[in-house]
């Protein structure tokens, strides 16, 4: 009679797989399992993130602001409605 075998024990992901990860509209990696730093590191971290979510709205919110001011020219040139225009320039600048 054969030996038993042990269960096979689940493969660990390679590397290049978590780093290939889906990321959300702000560029953080969604599904991947993260530690949080420990110390004044997850300070900075936060920190980091903050700015850069900040930066972020402010740019949206300008962007919005000089596609509400453009012309009606300006908006068939690039082949958007006035209506598509104005419904993406009254969106709050939190949401993509």
């Amino acid at each position: 009679m054969p030996a038993a075998r042990a269960p096979a024990l689940p493969r660990a992901e390679p590397v290049a797989a978590r780093l290939a990860a889906p990321a959300d509209a702000n560029g953080i990696a969604t599904g991947v399992p993260r530690r949080r730093p420990e110390g004044t590191a997850g300070v900075a971290l936060a920190i980091e993130r903050a700015s850069r979510t900040l930066g972020l709205w402010l740019e949206r919110a300008r962007q919005r602001r000089r596609l509400a001011a453009l012309t009606d020219a300006a908006l068939r040139d690039i082949g958007i409605s006035r209506h598509d225009a104005a419904r993406e320039a009254s969106k709050p600048f939190w949401r993509a």
